[in-house]
């Protein structure tokens, strides 16, 4: 796979799209001081590179009556963990899965739930597969922000 060089068009355009993805070309066009069409050109473009790899729509997950965030720290035998993770994937109220390249807890698992019994579904459900659960935890908040490229390239040591 081959790197794709991001300029600072680009990575200003991968901030704001972070931030909102549903913003319009013209105000993205506005916010980064270049043409509408500029940015139609580079979203196809990174879209293209497969560095913009869809487009998401956050949910309010309290509004949804599904108030509930559990986080499963578990783990699998290595050379069951893909195939385990992609089985507790298709559970339905399962929302994400981590690899980790460790021996022990290997597996993160995050899930969601309306009422409190259905963090023992869920811890059922996973049982069946082939891992271990070692924690499972109710989650108070999560907090996330998008990645600022610009910032976090110049950040970065130069290589010489």
């Amino acid at each position: 796979m081959t790197e794709y060089n991001l300029d600072d068009v680009d990575k200003q355009l991968l901030k704001l799209l972070q931030e909102n993805a549903r913003s319009k070309a013209i105000e993205l066009a506005e916010e980064i001081g270049v043409s509408d069409n500029t940015i139609h050109n580079r979203m196809e473009r990174l879209e293209n590179a497969g560095i913009i790899t869809g487009y998401t729509t956050t949910i309010d997950r309290d509004l949804t009556g599904l108030r509930l965030y559990f986080h499963f720290s578990c783990t699998a035998r290595i050379s069951d963990r893909s195939d385990v993770a992609e089985k507790a994937l298709a559970l339905p109220q399962v929302t994400e899965v981590t690899e980790l390249m460790t021996g022990q807890e290997n597996l993160h698992i995050k899930a969601i739930g309306s009422e409190n019994r259905d963090i023992t579904h869920v811890a059922e459900q996973l049982d069946n597969l082939n891992l271990e659960i070692n924690d499972e935890n109710l989650v108070r908040a999560e907090h996330a922000i998008p990645l600022d490229y610009v910032e976090v390239m110049d950040q970065l040591p130069i290589e010489q």
